[in-house]
């Protein structure tokens, strides 16, 4: 992902909140969708592709504050807090809380029911967006770790592949990695839409295999 494009703006004229899907993208209009929730991932290129919710009544235009967003997610999950009072070891509800909290950007909160609902049920869907909470709070081996877990389940999941990728390249700085998930990728399944992106991130991972983490250097950047 080219690191000297500026990162998308998530919130635009005040009305953008929850989204319905993520896309790590490869510099402009290069992305494979995952079904996570929004979320800013830091010290990483990422930009979503956004199905947009109104936010609360009274926001004004710009990104919101961490208290709003906090105020956000302590409404949308407070009808689902009572649903979990009566239904406690329901993991579907408690990935549905922590997939809230996780729009919201309270990661500390999505994490912890995000654990719950793996614990009970450890379905792809949900270790995919869990990986993703442990990438946002900076353990990018665990995200490592909890995408590999869903990819024994789902070895042929693209969206799977295509993020530990992903993690590999901008949170390990690892492109023999990234290269070696992304061909799993395209080698299980060869008709994917997003090939020919795929292929292209691929050549320039190949690019980074000789240059050491942090140096200077003209090569495209992912």
């Amino acid at each position: 992902m080219d690191a000297n494009n500026s990162q998308p703006k998530f919130w635009s004229n005040a009305q953008t909140y929850m989204m319905a899907g993520i896309c790590l993208l490869l510099g402009a209009g290069l992305g494979y969708l995952v079904h996570t929730p929004s979320a800013t991932v830091p010290n990483a290129s990422t930009a979503l592709v956004t199905s947009a919710q109104t936010a609360p009544t009274g926001m004004s235009g710009g990104a919101p504050s961490a208290q709003d967003m906090k105020r956000m997610a302590e409404k949308q999950v407070a009808p689902l807090l009572a649903e979990l009072q009566q239904h406690p070891n329901d993991a579907e509800l408690l990935a549905k809380i922590g997939r809230s909290y996780l729009a919201a950007q309270q990661f500390q909160s999505a994490q912890q029911y995000y654990q719950q609902a793996a614990a009970l049920k450890p379905v792809p869907e949900t270790l995919n967006e869990m990986s993703f909470v442990d990438y946002s709070l900076g353990d990018v081996d665990k995200a490592i770790a909890t995408l590999n877990r869903a990819i024994k389940m789902d070895p042929k999941n693209s969206k799977l592949l295509f993020n530990l990728g992903m993690f590999e390249w901008h949170g390990k700085s690892d492109p023999k990695a990234a290269i070696a998930a992304w061909q799993t990728m395209l080698k299980v399944n060869p008709k994917d839409p997003k090939r020919a992106q795929v292929e292209q991130m691929i050549a320039q991972a190949k690019q980074h295999l000789n240059i050491a983490p942090g140096t200077k250097t003209d090569k495209p950047a992912m």
